[in-house]
């Protein structure tokens, strides 16, 4: 039996460190350390099979880590690749859980791993923590015994289905094993043996196992054994059950991280080279350049353009192919400190002198060092040492791109020397004459002010300042648009043919003629029977000429919820099981979505694992911003979700790709006051509960619908709701 241990990520013996984004070696007083390691482990026999490269990079690519304080997720990251190298934690307990690969209902190829561990960070320590991800999928195997050739001619097949999915098992395939993800309300899988008997019988037996757990080996083994029935004898179908955890045996696998390149000064300070470092004109220092890399260093470029005016014979080299200019070079100013190899790489410590420094902040302004490493498994990272040369006390730092909204950004400011003054910021929008002056708050070395009221899409410079002594570094920014949805008054549709199975039908579409489509409905699959679920109302609305109405259906015996989303009606699978690519671009962020609604709810007609038959259905909007990225292979490069109601694939408001998140359940009549009012809806999104407010969104999606179990085809047939007057709230 071949047993896997997959180590995600790998630098200093296999450890994913995460600091904070610092310029000074301690931490502030309410905030810790996080080392993690994170491995995913599976004892499962793979017969020979191991994971291939194309299958390191798509786990590189898509594992998941979510750090959570309680409930609350504080960090999430996608892809190594995506790690920050430094980030802090305020003291207290938290949760970290990993995951990697694909959660499918049911696959011969496809796993799905997890892991979750509690940790505790504590004020200026670094707290190491080990997470093992164990496959979480339930895996079935299946042995079928030579016995079987006495009774069966040919192949002999079991048949295996979950609530969700199904895998055929074949005796020619003897060893395949089966990977189920089983939702949480339905533990059981059926087992149904089928094949043909030497005298040309079908013969076909089932089996049920219940109370099937996660993380778990299955091993059936199916056998035929005589029994006695009388004066004739007989025979028996006999299926032996072992039940094995999946946490034992382990082999290891190393997943290659990209390189890691930070600097220190001689001094043990740590400084970010995401950020400029500041620097006093001349400066006296020297700088240690480290590289740490998950497989051997094969080159490591370093250009400079002032090189060659400082006294170098070139302004790029690669400092592991220098033909015989290593002395020249150290004589220059740069050389290698320490050079030394690791159980999973190699780690270079590149020597700046302070010679080399002073040349580089001679003169006022700033001077850019391009370190670029390349390691045998075709890793890179590249950064930019901005070195900014100035006598003046304060400098001016760029903003932060995620803490810029449409009408508020925050400023930041480095004290370089004793400041003699307040610290302060001026700004204005580009290209006017007058500036606004505001007071900064002061921790240790930097100042900060939150400034309001700006206007959207529009871009602002600004200075640091000492009293009323302005820095000499200017920044910019610009504010986010107030992007609105379109056609958000529902005034706009037309009416376009669609084949269906049963010939060409009218369906209704919610733009304009001429335009790009932004919403779409279910309409493309009910028109199949003959109806449009989605229409415009012109009898009741808030404004113009009509609203929206979704009216929820039944349809060639099948459910059908009323719906509207912003994105695409792609198919369908099984005739009936729509195919939805939901999102449509976005890089604002909202605070709330308002509408105008009117929702009258049927009694349940179609009952599920969600809602009885004869309860009151519930009506349902919400709002999502996100950078998601779809892994549904058919279309996941066009569309940031794609929803498959056939199953797994509907959207989880906590996918890692969710930034913020907003939405409305309705359990009774709104905006029935009369016969034809509405009522506006204020949903407000939530940011700090989901993806929090350090990333910028790519993509937004809005979904309403008059069943909100309508995904999985529960609801009632009478209920309604009507929609008009959308509109995207900011700060």
């Amino acid at each position: 039996m071949k047993n896997i241990k997959l180590y995600i990520a790998v630098l200093n013996c296999i450890i994913l460190t995460l600091f904070s984004c610092k310029k000074d070696v301690g931490f502030a007083e309410t905030e810790g350390s996080l080392k993690l390691s994170i491995g995913v482990s599976e004892k499962v026999n793979v017969v020979s099979r191991s994971l291939v490269g194309e299958e390191q990079e798509i786990l590189e690519q898509n594992c998941k880590i979510r750090i959570y304080s309680g409930e609350t997720l504080v960090q999430k990251y996608q892809g190594i690749d995506n790690l920050p190298a430094e980030i802090a934690l305020a003291n207290g307990n938290y949760s970290v859980r990993v995951t990697a690969g694909d959660s499918v209902a049911a696959s011969f190829e496809q796993r799905f791993f997890e892991g979750i561990k509690e940790f505790a960070i504590a004020k200026g320590e670094t707290s190491t923590v080990e997470v093992n991800c164990g496959i979480a999928n339930t895996v079935v195997a299946i042995a079928w015994d030579q016995s079987l050739q006495e009774v069966f001619k040919g192949d002999c097949q079991v048949t295996i289905t979950s609530a969700t999915g199904e895998l055929v098992y074949s005796s020619a395939n003897a060893d395949a094993k089966g990977y189920f993800s089983l939702p949480e309300d339905n533990r059981k899988l059926t087992c149904k043996f089928s094949a043909t008997t030497l005298g040309g019988e079908e013969y076909v037996r089932t089996t049920e196992l219940s109370d099937v757990k996660d993380a778990t080996l299955y091993n059936l083994t199916y056998s035929y054994s005589s029994i006695e029935q009388g004066p004739t004898g007989g025979a028996a179908l006999q299926i032996q059950i072992d039940e094995t955890p999946l946490i034992e045996e382990e082999h290891v696998i190393t997943i290659k991280q990209r390189p890691v390149i930070t600097c220190k000064d001689g001094e043990e300070t740590t400084y970010d080279l995401e950020q400029p470092m500041y620097l006093e004109l001349n400066a006296q220092k020297d700088f240690y350049v480290q590289v740490a890399t998950s497989s051997t260093l094969n080159s490591l470029m370093i250009q400079n353009e002032n090189f060659k005016q400082w006294g170098f014979i070139v302004n790029q080299f690669d400092m592991l192919s220098l033909e015989g200019q290593e002395e020249a070079l150290k004589q220059f100013g740069i050389s290698v400190s320490e050079k030394k190899q690791t159980l999973t790489g190699d780690v270079w410590t590149i020597f700046f002198a302070k010679k080399l420094v002073a040349q580089m902040t001679g003169t006022e302004g700033s001077v850019s060092t391009t370190i670029e490493a390349v390691d045998a498994a075709g890793k890179s990272r590249k950064v930019v040492w901005n070195i900014v040369a100035s006598n003046a006390t304060v400098v001016t730092d760029e903003i932060i791109p995620y803490e810029v909204w449409t009408s508020k950004a925050t400023l930041r400011g480095t004290v370089t020397t004793a400041l003699e003054s307040d610290p302060k910021f001026r700004y204005r929008a580009k290209n006017t004459a007058d500036w606004t002056t505001v007071e900064a708050t002061l921790v240790e070395n930097a100042f900060s002010k939150e400034i309001t009221g700006l206007t959207p899409g529009t871009t602002y410079e600004y200075q640091a300042m000492d009293g009323e002594k302005a820095s000499s570094v200017t920044c910019e920014f610009t504010t986010e648009t107030t992007f609105q949805p379109d056609n958000a008054s529902f005034e706009y549709a037309q009416t376009l043919k669609v084949s269906t199975l049963l010939g060409s039908k009218n369906c209704l579409f919610f733009y304009k003629e001429g335009t790009e489509m932004w919403w779409d409905t279910g309409n493309t699959g009910s028109v199949t029977g003959g109806k449009n679920i989605t229409t415009q109302d012109s009898s009741i609305k808030n404004s113009g000429d009509y609203s929206v109405r979704l009216a929820s259906t039944s349809i060639m015996g099948t459910f059908a919820a009323g719906n509207l989303f912003s994105g695409k009606f792609l198919g369908t699978e099984d005739t009936t099981k729509g195919i939805l690519g939901w999102g449509r671009s976005c890089t604002s962020r909202p605070t709330a979505l308002k509408v105008w609604v009117r929702y009258t709810p049927g009694s349940v007609t179609t009952k599920g694992s969600h809602i009885e038959n004869g309860s009151t259905d519930r009506g349902i909007i919400y709002v999502a911003v996100g950078d998601w990225k779809s892994s549904d292979t058919e279309y996941g490069a066009e569309w940031p979700v794609v929803v498959r109601t056939k199953g797994p694939s509907l959207f989880n408001p906590k996918d890692v790709g969710t930034i913020g998140y907003g939405e409305h359940i309705f359990t009774e009549n709104y905006g029935t006051d009369t016969e034809t009012s509405m009522k506006e809806i204020t949903i407000p999104l939530d940011y700090e509960g989901y993806g929090g407010y350090n990333r910028k969104p790519k993509s937004i999606i809005i979904v309403a619908s008059a069943s909100q179990y309508g995904d999985y085809y529960e609801g009632s047939s009478s209920s309604v709701m009507w929609l008009d007057d959308m509109e995207l709230i900011y700060e």
